[in-house]
């Protein structure tokens, strides 16, 4: 079944286009990523589907009807949580229970408060807690009507590595629980633990659609090899040449080698050293404008 579907949408505002006849079907009881740089259209992209921007041509259908429709049937959690920070976060839900007509909205409450971890701080000012918290609390109120489709734009920006994760079990509580959730985030590592697939567009186009195991196989793992100048060539060269390499780039000393994430990056080492001279080597993952490049 198809939650989300997008035909030929365009987005434009005078000369600048943010969606470019973008054709794209997201899976119900699925959570797919968005990927991309800043300005790629990810945050246009939801906001067509939530009904906030009405796009330029072609047709969108959410949840079997125009996007308009389907609003009571929506939870959003925008990149700023706007949230009322002199409210307490009881108070915050008691609003959105009132908006959004929830039934039971005591029970309910306790609810979305528990599985976000927030019980304890339900008579604090929303402006008290932390960013991380304030995340949680955005997702609690998204979810507060029981809404068949989640769209989330970027929840992690700007939180520590602990809230981090915890955004991340919430996500993937509702992975197993087979809601659909749509994902917008800039971070690979994101997309990777908790999506079943991922989108990658770029200047309002569709790039690719793939699996994130597949994605991060087109990329591999990045082996920086610092070499001496006169070295680099030969260096690069020699693992260039080697099975596992998918790549190979000089910039100044130093060769970053994409290779099978399956390999044994000792091997590409020894290539290396037996080519020139080596002062040092590290193990990466790739970013995301290297993935993009990778897929261009």
């Amino acid at each position: 079944m198809t939650a989300i579907e997008l035909d030929g949408v365009t987005c434009r505002w005078g000369r600048t286009v943010a969606l470019d006849a973008l054709t794209l079907s997201i899976d119900a009881g699925k959570v797919t990523g968005l990927i991309g740089p800043n300005g790629a259209g990810k945050t246009t992209l939801l906001d067509v589907v939530c009904g906030l921007t009405r796009p330029t041509s072609g047709r969108v259908t959410v949840l079997g009807g125009p996007p308009a429709s389907a609003r009571a049937r929506v939870g959003v959690v925008p990149q700023e949580t706007a949230l009322y920070e002199e409210l307490s976060c009881v108070q915050n839900l008691e609003l959105s229970a009132a908006l959004y007509d929830v039934k039971a909205p005591k029970k309910r409450i306790d609810e979305v408060l528990d599985l976000v971890d927030l019980r304890g701080r339900a008579s604090d000012r929303a402006g008290t807690l932390s960013g991380g918290m304030q995340r949680r609390l955005a997702i609690a109120r998204a979810l507060l009507h029981e809404p068949e489709l989640l769209l989330l734009d970027e929840p992690t920006l700007g939180v520590d590595v602990e809230a981090r994760h915890q955004i991340w079990n919430h996500v993937r509580r509702l992975r197993d629980a087979k809601h659909t959730v749509l994902l917008a985030t800039n971070y690979l590592d994101e997309a990777e633990a908790l999506c079943d697939d991922v989108a990658v567009l770029r200047a309002g186009k569709l790039v690719t659609r793939e699996t994130p195991r597949a994605l991060a196989a087109k990329t591999g793992r990045c082996l920086e090899l610092d070499c001496g100048e006169k070295d680099v060539e030969k260096v690069r060269t020699a693992v260039a040449e080697h099975p596992s390499a998918i790549r190979a780039v000089a910039e100044g000393p130093r060769v970053s080698v994409y290779f099978d994430a399956s390999a044994d990056p000792d091997d590409l080492v020894r290539a290396a050293m037996a080519a020139g001279r080596l002062d040092g080597f590290r193990v990466r993952s790739p970013d995301l404008m290297e993935v993009l490049r990778s897929v261009s």
